[in-house]
């Protein structure tokens, strides 16, 4: 929680859209918050990775600088031709590689860990995708995945234009008129936008769990998170931060001088709102309805 207040980290987060360079380095400060996590699963020293969706390479390049063998693969050419030039330009060894994650051009037991990062939720045949991670897994291996759950107040991928909780379950036509009123956020146009919002498959909790046991797996982790907004997120950990650590009167001013300065009342209302939902995160179904995200860590079951 606390690293979400990280002033690096906040900068990335906020400036990610400015340029594609800006995104790769929002991209790889968001890799290095989760090394320590990862590590806990497996070593990930000269470990053999593959990240599926490489996006445009800046978590690959974090994964590459802590000394894993990465190879990114993703079926956006442009994107990774992005990847490779930053890849070199920050000294990084990644294997760019086109290709679809469901037919994956690899042999058998072939890495120590897959991730699937904000992917999962964009494949049309998820089912697919996850029999063949455990097909190219080696029998230790893990595959990470992250994903915001379909029916969450802000899971449509539409969230940098349209805040309005749950929008994205109206009709497609009725998103894309909304959508398409917008003008372009730096390197985001509205266009690009909603065809991301058109691959979405209605990824669920439920659906992924039955998936993933369908393919052979087994979880080692799994939460479902709320989402409160990058602001509401920061507020939430500043909070907690100035409760645990001295000087907690100061530290929380700075907590609520910071919010003051990012929150306008749209925003802090629809905080408001998110805050009182998200305790149903805990609650099977129900938890459908309030997540902002899913992670999980698999592991192949000892019949696979």
């Amino acid at each position: 929680m606390e690293s979400l207040i990280d002033t690096d980290y906040a900068r990335s987060v906020d400036t990610r859209l400015d340029s594609y360079a800006a995104y790769i380095d929002y991209q790889i400060h968001e890799a290095r918050r989760a090394i320590s996590f990862l590590s806990r699963f497996f070593d990930v020293q000269d470990a053999r990775v593959l990240e599926i969706g490489a996006g445009r390479g800046g978590k690959g390049i974090a994964y590459a600088q802590h000394g894993m063998r990465v190879t990114s693969l993703d079926v956006d050419v442009p994107a990774l031709e992005l990847g490779a030039r930053a890849a070199s330009e920050h000294e990084a060894d990644v294997r760019f590689l086109a290709g679809d994650g469901t037919r994956l051009p690899f042999v058998a037991d072939s890495f120590d860990a897959i991730l699937l990062d904000s992917v999962i939720e964009h494949v049309r045949d998820p089912q697919a995708l996850l029999h063949e991670c455990a097909r190219v897994l080696r029998h230790d291996g893990i595959v990470f995945v992250v994903f915001p759950p379909f029916y969450g107040p802000l899971s449509g991928h539409i969230d940098d234009y349209v805040m309005i909780p749950w929008f994205h379950l109206l009709p497609r036509d009725i998103v894309k008129k909304r959508l398409l009123n917008y003008r372009s956020i730096g390197i985001l146009s509205p266009h690009e936008v909603y065809a991301v919002f058109t691959t979405l498959n209605g990824m669920t909790v439920f659906q992924f769990k039955r998936n993933a046991h369908q393919a052979g797996f087994a979880f080692d982790y799994l939460r479902v998170r709320p989402f409160l907004t990058h602001p509401g997120m920061r507020l939430a950990a500043g909070l907690i931060s100035a409760l645990r650590n001295p000087p907690r009167l100061k530290n929380l001013r700075a907590a609520i001088a910071r919010a003051r300065r990012e929150f306008d009342l749209g925003t802090f209302l629809l905080f408001l709102l998110l805050s009182v939902i998200s305790p149903l995160v805990f609650v099977p179904i129900l938890q459908e309805i309030a997540a902002g995200g899913c992670k999980a860590v698999l592991r192949k079951t000892m019949n696979r």
